[in-house]
C-alpha cells in the first residue's frame, strides 16, 4: 500500500508507491514500503537535516521553513516560500532587499550602512557617514594637554574636517599624544573654554548674535575704539586742539597743524614728495605728485585733471604738452582782450605748427579771420571786408601772415554756395528693401520706396546706385544701407552687361544690371541712360555711363 506524506499542515506533497525512491519532491530521498537500501538514503536523510544542506548554492526542491547553510558566506537561511533569508544576521548585498518584513535587516554594502524595516520603508541605523565622503558626525573623544593630563572634548566633524570643539576646560594641546597632535593639525594649538572654532578652516566663523560680544562694560561694543590696535569708526573722529593736531609716520614725517584756525599739511622729511595715489581694479595708481624740489604739482601721464570751476591761468604762456586736446565747450573764443573794433588785429585763428630744420624753410599752415580780405576773387589782401582763410606762411618767423599761400579746404559734406564740385552725379537717398551696391541698377517698388531692378526693359527703371555723389540730397534719411544713394543724373558707374560703345543707350538686363538696347528696344521710359566709354567684354563690369540722358 502506497505511503501518503503529508507536510505539516497537513498538505500531502507525494505518494510513495510501494518499492520506490522520490529525490524530486524534496531535497531528501523518500521512500516507499519495501524499498531496498532503505538505510543508507534514511542515514544521509539525516546527515543532510544536520548540517542544514550544506552547500554553496541554495537547495533547488526547497520547501517553506526548510534551512540552507551558504558555505560561502557561512550563514544559515530559512526559505520563507518566496525567498532565502538570513537566520539570526541582516542581509548583505548592495540594493535594498524585496519582500521584506517588519524587523528585516540590511547591511548596505557599497555604503556601509545597516538599515532596518519598520513595516514601509528602510530606516537608516548607521553610521550616518556614507563610504567614500568623509566623517560628518559629532565624534566624542579624550586628548592630552600639554601637562598630560586627560581632556574630554566634543569635536562638530564635517566631510574629515573639525570645524569646532566644544570643551568644559580651556587648555593647550599635547604635541606628542596622538589625538591631541592631530588637534593641533586640524586647527587647534588652543582649545578654550566653550566654543573653539578652527584655525584651519578660512573665514571659520560663528553666525548669530551672541549676548556677552554686544556690549563691553555695560556700553555697546560699537562706541568703542580700540587703541592698541588698528581700528576703524563710521562716526566722526575729532581731535579738539589746536597746533599739531595730527602725525603720522615712525620719525613724525607728516604732520597737520591748525594755526589761527589756518591749516598747515607738512612733509617734514628732507627732499621727499606728497603723493597722492588710489587703488584701481587692484592696481596702485598715482594721481598727483607735490614735487618738493620744483614746487610744481604733477600729474602722471596716465591721470586726468578736471576743474569744474573757471580756470584762470596768469602767465604769458600757457604750454599743453600732449597729443590731443579735447574741448567739450561749444565755443573757444579769442581776442577776449581786445575791448573795440580798433584793436582788432588783422589775422585771428589758429595756427598749425609742421616743424622745421631752419626758419627759413618752415611752413606753418593757419586757419584765420583775415580782417582784410576782399571778396573779389582776385586778391588776397586788400579791401575792408573779411573772411575765413587757409593758407600756408611764406617762411620764416616774420613772415608768417605778410606772405601766405592759399590752401585747400577738404570735407565730407559742405553747406554752402558753390558752382562747381569734384564728383559729377546728382543723388538722393531713398529707403530700400534690400542691401544693394554701388553700380546697382534700381526701380520703384518692392517693400521699401526702391529695390533692385530684377527685369529687362524695365518701365519702371529709376536711377543707379552712387558711391561719391555730387550733390546729395535726402542726406539724412538713413544710411548706406537703408538707404542707398540713387544717382538721378550725371556721371556714374553702372554695372554694364555685355559689350557696347560709347553713346549707346542702357537699359535694365535685370538682376541690378543693365544693357545696351537697340533703338527698337528702347522707349521714353526704359532708357536709363548712354554710355560714355567703349565696353569690349560681357562679364558685368562697373563702367563710367551718364544718367538722365535718353
Amino acid at each position: 500500500m502506497a505511503y501518503k506524506i503529508n507536510n505539516t499542515f497537513g498538505t500531502q506533497i507525494v505518494s510513495l508507491a510501494d518499492g520506490t525512491l522520490d529525490t524530486a519532491t524534496t531535497d531528501l530521498a523518500l521512500f516507499g514500503k519495501g524499498y531496498a537500501g532503505f538505510g543508507e538514503k534514511l542515514n544521509e536523510n539525516l546527515v543532510k537535516l544536520l548540517e542544514h544542506f550544506n552547500n554553496t548554492s541554495a537547495p533547488t526542491k526547497k520547501i517553506q521553513g526548510q534551512l540552507w547553510f551558504d558555505q560561502t558566506n557561512k550563514q544559515i537561511n530559512v526559505y520563507t516560500g518566496t525567498k532565502w533569508k538570513p537566520v539570526g544576521s541582516p542581509t548583505n548585498s548592495t540594493s535594498s532587499p524585496t519582500n521584506a518584513v517588519l524587523g528585516d535587516t540590511w547591511f548596505d554594502t557599497t555604503n556601509n550602512q545597516l538599515y532596518v524595516y519598520n513595516g514601509s520603508a528602510w530606516t537608516l541605523i548607521g553610521p550616518t557617514t556614507v563610504a567614500g565622503s568623509g566623517v560628518t558626525q559629532m565624534v566624542s573623544e579624550t586628548v592630552q594637554d600639554n601637562t598630560g593630563v586627560n581632556k574630554s572634548i566634543l569635536k562638530a566633524v564635517t566631510n574629515d574636517s573639525v570645524v569646532y570643539i566644544v570643551s568644559a576646560e580651556a587648555f593647550t594641546p599635547s604635541s606628542t599624544e596622538t589625538n591631541a597632535a592631530a588637534l593641533i593639525t586640524a586647527g587647534f594649538a588652543t582649545v578654550s573654554k566653550g566654543i573653539t572654532l578652527s584655525t584651519a578652516i578660512s573665514s571659520n566663523k560663528l553666525t548669530g548674535t551672541a549676548d556677552d560680544s554686544d556690549k563691553l562694560g555695560g556700553v555697546t561694543a560699537a562706541n568703542y575704539l580700540r587703541s592698541n590696535t588698528n581700528d576703524t569708526t563710521t562716526g566722526t573722529l575729532g581731535i579738539l586742539s589746536d597746533g599739531t593736531a595730527l602725525t603720522l609716520g615712525a620719525g613724525s614725517d607728516i604732520t597737520m597743524n591748525v594755526t589761527s584756525d589756518n591749516l598747515t599739511f607738512a612733509q617734514n622729511t628732507q627732499d621727499k614728495d606728497i603723493i597722492f595715489t588710489v587703488n584701481y581694479s587692484g592696481t596702485t595708481t598715482t594721481l598727483m605728485t607735490l614735487d618738493g624740489s620744483t614746487g610744481r604739482l604733477e600729474l602722471p601721464s596716465v591721470g586726468d585733471l578736471r576743474v569744474k570751476g573757471n580756470l584762470t591761468i596768469d602767465g604769458t604762456t600757457t604750454t599743453v604738452a600732449t597729443s590731443t586736446l579735447r574741448v567739450e565747450d561749444n565755443m573757444i573764443e579769442l581776442n577776449r582782450n581786445v575791448s573795440s573794433n580798433s584793436g582788432m588785429p588783422n589775422f585771428t585763428g589758429l595756427k598749425v605748427n609742421r616743424g622745421s630744420t631752419s626758419l627759413a624753410t618752415e611752413q606753418d599752415l593757419f586757419w584765420v579771420w583775415d580782417e582784410t580780405f576782399a571778396d573779389d576773387g582776385t586778391t588776397i589782401y586788400g579791401g575792408a571786408g573779411g573772411a575765413w582763410t587757409a593758407f600756408k606762411s611764406g617762411g620764416g618767423d616774420d613772415a608768417e601772415l605778410s606772405a601766405a599761400t592759399l590752401v585747400d579746404i577738404r570735407a565730407n559734406v559742405v553747406h554752402a554756395t558753390t558752382t562747381t564740385a569734384l564728383y559729377a552725379d546728382l543723388a538722393e537717398r531713398y529707403a530700400s528693401d534690400m542691401p544693394l551696391q554701388a553700380g546697382d541698377v534700381v526701380m520703384l517698388g518692392g517693400t521699401e520706396e526702391i529695390t533692385k531692378c530684377n527685369k529687362e526693359l524695365c518701365d519702371n527703371v529709376f536711377g543707379v546706385v552712387s558711391d561719391s555723389p555730387a550733390f546729395l540730397m535726402n542726406a539724412s534719411a538713413g544710411n548706406n544701407e537703408s538707404h542707398p544713394m540713387v544717382a538721378l543724373k550725371g556721371r556714374v558707374f553702372v554695372k554694364i552687361q555685355g559689350k557696347g560703345q560709347a553713346g549707346d543707350r542702357i537699359v535694365s538686363a535685370g538682376n541690378g544690371a543693365a544693357k545696351v538696347a537697340s533703338l527698337d528696344e528702347c522707349t521714353a521710359f526704359n532708357v536709363l541712360g548712354r554710355l560714355i566709354k567703349d565696353k569690349y567684354n560681357e562679364d558685368i563690369t562697373l563702367t563710367e555711363c551718364v544718367i538722365g540722358v535718353k
